[in-house]
């Protein structure tokens, strides 16, 4: 990714418009930070503990419309426990439907070399047994970046639901 971004740039500066060195690494960490979100999702998506956790800081936080996860292994945990209940119903014969995850309207906010803030909608999406897609969840992660070693990690993700809970919904 980052050759591509380079080329981009070289292309850009024969062609007479000249960026500076600030700009060329805001321009790769605004990359390297889809490419991270890119991952996070694809290993939620395909169940890959190994890869899902390793998106996060070591001591990372994961805010799930209010249940908290602290630590890799703690955040690990959410998805070898989506593991373990699909081999539970795939052994009971009432095998889970493939869950996907759409993320759109991505914002990023470089604010210093090894700081940053994302945001984005997340919606998530099944194979109804009509053969339909049915939307399951709409909502939002705020995160927080930070970028240790060259690598850029999400500090703290809070997603937050836009469907209100039940009890304020049969309020209105």
């Amino acid at each position: 990714m980052r050759a591509a971004i380079v080329a981009c740039i070289v292309a850009w500066s024969v062609n007479g418009s000249v960026f500076a060195a600030d700009d060329v690494q805001t321009l790769a960490d605004r990359a390297e930070i889809e490419e991270l979100i890119t991952r996070y999702v694809t290993a939620l998506d395909g169940l890959d503990a190994d890869a899902y956790e390793g998106v996060f800081t070591v001591d990372g936080e994961y805010d799930v419309t209010g249940t908290v996860y602290t630590g890799r292994a703690a955040i690990r945990k959410i998805v070898t426990d989506l593991q373990a209940s699909r081999a539970r119903n795939e052994a009971a014969g009432t095998p889970s439907p493939q869950l996907y995850h759409v993320m759109a309207n991505h914002s990023i906010e470089i604010l210093d070399a090894t700081n940053a803030r994302h945001q984005s909608y997340a919606q998530t999406v099944r194979l109804a047994d009509n053969g339909q897609f049915v939307v399951g969840f709409m909502g939002r992660y705020e995160d927080v970046l930070v970028k240790v070693d060259g690598r850029w990690f999400i500090k703290s993700r809070k997603l937050v639901s836009f469907i209100p809970p039940a009890n304020t919904r049969a309020a209105r």
